[in-house]
């Protein structure tokens, strides 16, 4: 259980990066009959996409108390995060409805 310590799942964005990893592996690996492996894939780039532009994003915040020193992480999008963002958003929007399309 070393490993799980390790993947820093902390925040919903680092969640969302390694299931879009898993996604894309499950893609390459498996071939189900009942849905289109390329939508999941596009699914899961998407996803990462997400992940990746949340973790550019992240940066930390200091500020002088007087018990010390305050610092938290805060999220603070670049003009090339929210580019990301929207891709990533595009993407899982469309391969989720064509996913969900495929199923019906």
């Amino acid at each position: 259980m070393k490993m799980l310590e390790n993947l820093k799942l902390d925040r919903w964005y680092g969640i969302v990066l390694y299931l879009g990893v898993a996604l894309i592996a499950a893609s390459l690996l498996f071939k189900p009959k009942f849905i289109e492996q390329k939508h999941v894939f596009g699914l899961g780039i998407g996803m990462i996409i997400i992940g990746i532009a949340y973790i550019m994003s992240e940066k930390y915040w200091n500020k002088l108390a007087i018990d010390g020193m305050l610092s938290t992480k805060i999220n603070k999008h670049s003009f090339i995060t929210k580019t990301m963002i929207v891709i990533g958003l595009a993407l899982v929007v469309l391969f989720g409805f064509l996913l969900v399309k495929g199923l019906i």
